[in-house]
């Protein structure tokens, strides 16, 4: 903030040397060098360049971390106006703990984690200890005290079930994906989420609706809007208005969550699941160009972006985002449960706690379990000696993973629980 004075005082004063005293502490590493050549060969209006540079994107990243915040800006609010004061938060602690089942003190909640670690280290510990070093596709420990797991079997379908599933198969007419959608609005009317940008809900005339779910195939089915336009018969111009103007990120989102709710009242979807268990998973996609999202990626051998879905176990799509594919993904999925209306080591730690605040369970792939301490609420010798085989701390320890086949996965990580 007060390299933000100086920058206004030398813009209002048209200045162009940077005071010696100027502070430098928001200056990334990666471009330390160009300030300090600048100033070693006297070049002060180079100097001003790089260091008004650097504070213009130490307040852009401070802005949207919520570090730096602008009085009466809804966007740029101080985060701690969305926060309850203590006072209007005791009326409505009791309301929050309910649903998610915790206790509304600490001390409690924290007795009760503890209470759960313990009681899945006893249902561990019984484990290992009644599994042989012999014992083949199950989680034991070796002869050299090495854990092994093994990989989830695959479930068998019978015969019966599958030549059913052909059978019903057959029973469903073929329906041409317009069709399909045009009774998806007759049934949940989500076309009405689609509202202009301007903010104006007037009522969608045929037409719009029809140019709407053109753009909407478009897109889904990466026909693109030139080639749409010469499938349906509506001008390129049309095609593109629409998009600009209805079809946004809000607008798709809300719509999405019309079909997730109606999808969750159906009665065969409640036979799949009750829409409580959330399954998320990162797709990379190579890309061309120039993109904020994107990072090169040696295993993919080029420039990729991930796009991230989260999966009801009714099997609905309730959010898809794209990220970028270098970031760890928990956050991610936490942030998809709470916005939708209806791994470091550090990283995991903290998304663990975040899911339990709010009463949801994570279970992630966590890469290189067998060389990190995830958590003891003991001293080492006190744990291990409760637990002397399923002792949290797995450091001096590598983790086996089972095939049945002589290859191992690519991704080992994928068969651990």
């Amino acid at each position: 903030m007060d390299a933000l004075v100086i920058l206004k005082e030398l813009n209002r004063t048209g200045g162009r040397k940077v005071p010696a005293g100027a502070p430098t502490s928001f200056v990334p590493a990666r471009y330390a060098d160009y300030l300090a050549k600048a100033r070693k060969a006297g070049d002060e209006t180079a100097f001003r360049h790089y260091w008004g540079l650097c504070l213009v994107l130490a307040l852009r990243d401070g802005l949207r971390s919520g570090d730096v915040f602008v009085p009466g800006s809804r966007r740029y609010a101080d985060p701690g106006t969305y926060l309850f004061t203590p006072e209007p938060w005791e009326g409505k602690r009791a309301e929050f703990c309910q649903p998610v089942r915790k206790p509304a003190r600490a001390a409690e909640a924290i007795d009760q984690v503890k209470e759960e670690l313990h009681q899945a280290l006893d249902d561990l510990e019984e484990t290992l200890a009644n599994a042989a070093p012999n014992d083949v596709g199950a989680v034991r420990l070796d002869e050299a005290g090495q854990l092994v797991i093994p990989p989830l079997s695959a479930e068998d379908v019978p015969a019966e079930a599958k030549a059913l599933r052909e059978e019903l198969s057959g029973m469903l007419p073929f329906v041409p994906i317009a069709s399909l959608l045009i009774e998806l609005d007759a049934r949940t009317h989500l076309l009405d989420c689609f509202t202009h940008a301007g903010g104006r809900k007037t009522k969608l005339s045929i037409e719009q609706k029809r140019n709407i779910l053109a753009v909407l195939i478009a897109g889904a089915t990466n026909l693109g809007l030139t080639r749409m336009s010469e499938a349906c018969g509506v001008s390129y111009d049309t095609l593109a208005w629409t998009q600009e103007w209805y079809v946004r990120e809000e607008t798709l989102r809300e719509a999405n969550t019309v079909l997730v709710n109606h999808h969750y009242k159906l009665g065969l979807a409640k036979k799949f699941g009750g829409g409580t268990i959330s399954s998320s998973d990162g797709q990379r996609f190579p890309v061309r160009g120039k993109s904020l999202t994107a990072r090169d990626m040696t295993i993919h051998g080029g420039k990729v972006l991930s796009t991230y879905t989260h999966v009801s176990d009714q099997w609905s799509t309730y959010g898809t985002k794209q990220i970028i594919p270098t970031t760890r993904e928990g956050h991610y999925t936490l942030d998809e449960l709470l916005g939708n209306e209806t791994d470091t080591h550090g990283a995991t730690l903290v998304n663990f706690g975040l899911f339990d605040l709010v009463g949801k369970v994570l279970t992630p792939q966590v890469r290189d379990l067998g060389r990190i301490t995830m958590l003891r609420v003991d001293t080492p010798a006190a744990t291990n000696a409760l637990f002397p085989h399923a002792r949290p701390r797995l450091a001096d320890r590598r983790i086996l993973l089972e095939s049945s086949t002589p290859a191992l996965p690519s991704t080992p990580t994928e068969a651990v629980p």
